[in-house]
């Protein structure tokens, strides 16, 4: 994967808290990395990013607009970027504010925001209503969302109900994505999807309209009281491991170290011994 570096773009703009600082303005400096997946084969310019463009579209986006803070700043631009280059993979950017309104002696004032294009996979399923509009609603949101992108998509498969057996049959599936929305962003995602699904709470396991899980978000092992990454239940359910190895059967579990098709193996096995 390439890097390519920009140092200390000078830039003269309007972001600050104070009065004064947005009618006066004062000078700011911007360092950016950004990666792409490869580097070019050729000497062909349509095959890598021209810094020079980025150059000028950081300076015309810092110039352009008006934040409080530079950590907003930084966070607009770093999407603004990703969103207007399509080779960009992940970009660190640091916004250097030195002559910030401060009563002491300093050398500089800070931010650094990273983003990064990661691929994910979300499990979906519905066992009430129209189970397949449901499900169809996830991926019109996703088609219609600038922050992911949708990779592919396993087939819609029809499942038994699991931990608790007395309710109707579920639709089941696998999404890949690809996002730079952090995993507590993405999850908010996910739950507006049920809501605009209509789900209500029930039991647990029970019935539902819609539910969407964070199966996967790279490698990352994520342990919270929001959110478990890798689903913690994941590797035993046919309901997912099963398109799993449709869409993506070699992507490895990042604690089991088992790919998807070797987790399913392992569960059928367990599952005739019972």
């Amino acid at each position: 994967m390439g890097h390519i570096k920009i140092n200390n773009i000078e830039i003269y703009a309007h972001h600050g808290v104070l009065p004064s600082e947005k009618e006066e303005g004062q000078l700011f400096f911007i360092d950016c990395e950004f990666k792409q997946d490869s580097f070019p084969t050729s000497d062909a310019l349509d095959e890598t990013i021209h810094y020079g463009e980025v150059t000028e579209t950081i300076i015309s986006f810092t110039q352009n607009n008006r934040f409080d803070l530079i950590e907003t700043l930084a966070d607009k631009l770093t999407t603004h970027l990703l969103l207007t280059y399509s080779l960009m993979h992940s970009i660190e950017l640091t916004i250097h504010k030195p002559f910030a309104p401060i009563d002491a002696t300093f050398s500089d004032v800070s931010v650094t925001l990273t983003k990064t294009w990661t691929t994910s996979y979300l499990g979906i399923g519905s066992n009430l209503g129209d189970r397949k509009n449901n499900l169809n609603i996830v991926g019109n949101e996703i088609h219609s969302s600038d922050f992911i992108r949708e990779l592919a998509t396993s087939s819609y498969l029809e499942t038994e109900p699991y931990g608790v057996l007395d309710q109707p049959n579920f639709l089941n599936a696998v999404i890949k994505i690809s996002t730079f929305l952090s995993p507590y962003e993405l999850l908010n995602f996910c739950y507006n999807l049920e809501k605009k699904a209509g789900r209500v709470k029930t039991r647990h396991w029970g019935e539902r309209t819609l539910d969407v899980d964070i199966l996967l978000y790279g490698n990352d092992i994520i342990s919270t009281e929001a959110l478990i990454v890798p689903h913690p239940e994941m590797h035993r359910r046919h309901f997912v491991l099963t398109p799993m190895c449709e869409i993506a059967p070699y992507t490895l579990h990042p604690i089991k170290q088992s790919s998807m098709i070797e987790l399913k193996e392992s569960l059928n096995a367990r599952s005739r011994m019972l």
